[in-house]
């Protein structure tokens, strides 16, 4: 008997430290529980299941990235830009024998494809029996359209032809061309370009170089632009010979141009 008490005695003891660990940990979780508020594992299993990622959610996600993205396809705006320019030129030549005044219509035709440009314009100057016809390359290193603050690097030709004179001549200056467009408020600003023509040789004139430039004021209104600008042109004759005479019968050298142009440009 007294060996059986013995050994339930010792039976009892040794439950003693899982008996003081369960209630440890009781205290613990009470304790837990009074410090943060609340203790809900259905709160925290909730927390769990809405941060959980599956593979439908990123399927659908990915069907719904599919169609915003079709979206702003044909929604945002077209990469490419068209501008029409018509131009009335009142302006003073100067050479040797004097000034004289003229008035002459160009027209120019723009398109861009994002930072790249292609440009095309024609001046007909019956009164000084010459026409221009120049073609350039645009590179915008800065500005996101034709209607914003920009500059932009040109590189052409101007083709310009003569009549009346033996042998004909035609002249085919390249030249490079930075241009400058600021915008003062959002409907009024300020344009200026500066060209430097390459020398090309012809037999009537000689070495035919010369710069070009311009700047003035424009109102935009929407797609519409009116403009007013003041330019000036210097042709330089190396060696003229006597049949590169204008039209008062005097051999040309230099020659100034310089006035005012108004117009009306369109955007597209």
């Amino acid at each position: 008997m007294i060996q059986k008490q013995k050994k339930n005695f010792y039976s009892r003891l040794a439950q003693w430290p899982l008996s003081l660990l369960l209630a440890l940990s009781i205290v613990s979780i009470q304790s837990y529980a009074q410090s943060s508020g609340s203790f809900n594992l259905s709160e925290r299993a909730k927390k769990r299941e809405g941060s959980r990622w599956t593979l439908a959610e990123w399927l659908a996600q990915k069907d719904r990235n599919r169609m915003m993205d079709m979206w702003l396809a044909m929604n945002s705006s077209s990469p490419f830009e068209f501008s029409l320019l018509g131009t009335h030129t009142n302006y003073k030549k100067t050479v040797s024998s004097g000034t004289n005044e003229y008035t002459v219509p160009s027209l120019e035709v723009s398109a861009y494809a994002k930072i790249f440009g292609l440009t095309l314009d024609y001046e007909k100057r019956d009164s000084e029996r010459e026409n221009d016809l120049n073609g350039l390359f645009n590179f915008r290193l800065f500005g996101d359209s034709l209607q914003s603050s920009s500059l932009t690097l040109h590189y052409g030709q101007r083709t310009r032809t003569f009549s009346g004179l033996t042998p004909a001549s035609i002249l085919r200056n390249q030249f490079a061309q930075v241009s400058l467009q600021i915008y003062l408020s959002r409907y009024f600003g300020l344009n200026g370009y500066y060209r430097q023509f390459q020398p090309f040789p012809d037999a009537n004139f000689g070495d035919v170089t010369g710069y070009q430039q311009q700047a003035g004021v424009f109102i935009d209104f929407q797609f519409i632009r009116i403009f007013g600008y003041w330019f000036e042109e210097i042709q330089k004759n190396s060696n003229p010979s006597p049949n590169a005479m204008d039209l008062e019968g005097v051999i040309r050298t230099d020659i100034k141009r310089n006035g005012i142009k108004t117009g009306l440009q369109l955007f597209f």
